[in-house]
């Protein structure tokens, strides 16, 4: 059984580390923002067609880029994916996807590896950045 390895995650061009010791606390961060009082599991929510809100997904991915020691609200990364919706970005979607991936690969390890390894183009990294002033 392999265990946890390090994911690094990316905000406005900077890439940030959780380093696999200490992402025990992260998950249960991770898992509060995306279940929120639904009761469904947040590996069910990531893994489920249209995955969370992008609110909710904003929160989750916020609190691990602070948890790795990034400046970011949530509500700048979901502005950020609001803005590439909004502009019509067609890439918008691939890095909310990648964001989503991220999210998996810190709380469940084993979906993330099972999925890259039907698709060696998954990655562990996810480049949402705010949009350019």
């Amino acid at each position: 059984m392999k265990g946890f390895e390090p994911v690094t995650l990316t905000w406005a061009g900077e890439d940030y580390s959780v380093p696999a010791a200490r992402q025990m606390m992260l998950i249960a961060e991770i898992e509060d923002a995306i279940s929120g009082r639904s009761g469904i599991p947040a590996l069910a929510i990531l893994a489920r067609g249209g995955g969370p809100s992008h609110s909710r997904l904003a929160g989750a991915y916020g609190a691990a880029l602070r948890y790795a020691g990034a400046a970011v609200t949530d509500e700048a990364i979901y502005l950020a994916i609001m803005e590439g919706f909004a502009a019509a970005d067609a890439d918008n979607a691939v890095l909310v996807q990648d964001a989503v991936l991220g999210l998996l690969s810190i709380i469940s390890p084993p979906a993330a590896r099972a999925l890259a390894a039907r698709d060696d183009g998954a990655k562990k990294k996810s480049p949402i950045s705010p949009a350019p002033d």
